[in-house]
């Protein structure tokens, strides 16, 4: 999947707030999966201060049809500046209208081509790599390892009886060893 950048008609967005870029984006395809409206804002203080008003006016004039692109709308904020902790954890956490991601302390606002990589990076995964010691075995060292090695698995009553008698020792081994 890709993110490709389209045409929207921002004009409401860029009248009420002329000191932000609007972008958007969504995948590739006749219908598209994943919509993110970014807006590029100088200072972390416009994102706090205009965050929900933003979401409001996109829910009445970007919100996407169909079943698919309305469950996969992302509204993200991009800033060179730092969201105070709090503030990103709001934004990010409320899911009114979109999904929205936070991403501040940019060295400098970010170009369309910038966004569309870290959007790859944040949404798809792009930068994630396949650990190369994918089938090697780890080791299982825990302390109730003894206890539960060879535990029958079937619904048998001796297989039953026997899972209550480990977690029997179990339970007296915890109670043993509490620190």
């Amino acid at each position: 999947m890709k993110l490709l950048s389209e045409e929207a008609d921002f004009s409401a967005l860029r009248k009420e707030y002329g000191n932000m870029q609007f972008h958007m984006f969504r995948s590739e395809g006749a219908i598209p999966f994943i919509s993110c409206i970014v807006c590029v804002c100088e200072s972390p203080e416009d994102i706090v201060e205009n965050w929900q008003a933003i979401q409001s006016m996109i829910s009445v004039y970007h919100q996407p049809s169909g079943i698919l692109a309305a469950w996969n709308v992302y509204l993200i904020f991009v800033t060179s500046g730092r969201v105070p902790v709090w503030e990103k954890y709001l934004i990010e956490n409320n899911k009114f209208v979109a999904r929205k991601i936070l991403l501040d302390e940019f060295a400098e606002l970010a170009s369309p081509e910038q966004l569309v990589i870290e959007l790859h990076k944040q949404l798809l995964g792009s930068d994630l790599t396949l650990n190369t010691r994918l089938h090697d075995r780890i080791p299982f060292t825990h302390p109730l390892k003894k206890f539960v090695s060879g535990a029958p698995l079937d619904s048998k009553n001796v297989s039953k009886e026997k899972r209550v008698f480990m977690m029997n020792e179990i339970i007296e081994f915890l109670s043993n060893n509490e620190n």
